[in-house]
């Protein structure tokens, strides 16, 4: 019996440079992030039967040869041409998830980077995904809906890293809730308070199915960078997973997890 394959989805996009977290919307960009950043998450879902979807919101042009790149290392590539219309990220995120073939969907925010010591941390994941409708780990803007009041008992998925089943992605209802977000309040209850994004729509329309396990930095870490320099990542895709974790203490990150805290 083969395993099941595990769709890796990431999302990419090509504004200009920016080497220091800043918030909302104003994570690192690096156009490392469209080669290493793939090979990272291939190398975290070793020894899976993996397909990986790269969707790229194209700001700046794209050069050839990353693009012969791309195209030799992803099983599927979309460039997108960016614009300003409403919830063109939303959009683009139901595009990538569309493509994927998997039984189970693992999407990445081009600012996250994932290791791992075994398989055994996703093999645990996907067992919680028999209880839960999504695993994710909170980005630095995620509700922490164990001590985030404002959000009540509503939890989000966030883009920055899930993973769920392909059939907890109810396509139809996402893009419904998008275009008509007080519609999905009616359908589905409403929130404290609200934000209009794919990520609260996921759970929204899945019963809140959303756990957040804890994270132990022993056998795996999942993070957005808080500062980043070229050529950092293809450095750490050849480390050993020990020789990560020394690097993370010594270096600036920030959610999903922070070993500082």
């Amino acid at each position: 019996m083969t395993n099941p394959l595990i769709s890796i989805v990431i999302n990419c996009d090509t504004r200009p440079e920016n080497l220091n977290e800043g918030g909302l919307s104003k994570g690192v960009v690096s156009r490392d992030f469209l080669i290493e950043g793939v090979f990272n998450k291939q190398k975290f879902f070793e020894g899976f039967d993996i397909e990986t979807i790269l969707f790229v919101d194209k700001h700046e042009e794209i050069s050839p040869e990353e693009l012969s790149v791309m195209y030799r290392i992803c099983d599927t590539v979309v460039i997108r041409k960016h614009t300003n219309e409403h919830a063109f990220n939303d959009y683009n995120y139901l595009s990538a998830l569309q493509l994927a073939r998997g039984k189970y969907i693992c999407h990445f925010d081009q600012d996250v980077a994932a290791f791992t010591s075994s398989p055994e941390p996703i093999n645990q994941m996907i067992r919680w995904l028999e209880d839960y409708k999504f695993v994710s780990y909170p980005s630095y803007w995620s509700p922490k809906a164990v001590d985030d009041p404002s959000f009540g008992n509503r939890t989000w998925a966030s883009t920055r890293f899930f993973i769920c089943k392909r059939e907890s992605l109810k396509f139809d209802v996402l893009k419904a809730c998008i275009d008509e977000p007080e519609w999905a309040y009616q359908t589905f209850g409403d929130s404290p308070r609200r934000c209009n994004w794919t990520e609260h729509f996921l759970t929204l329309s899945n019963n809140d199915s959303c756990y957040y396990p804890p994270m132990s930095i022993g056998t795996h870490a999942i993070f957005t960078w808080g500062s980043y320099h070229q050529w950092l990542l293809r450095r750490l895709n050849g480390y050993s997973y020990e020789e990560v974790k020394d690097w993370l203490n010594s270096h600036p990150i920030v959610y999903p997890v922070d070993v500082h805290v």
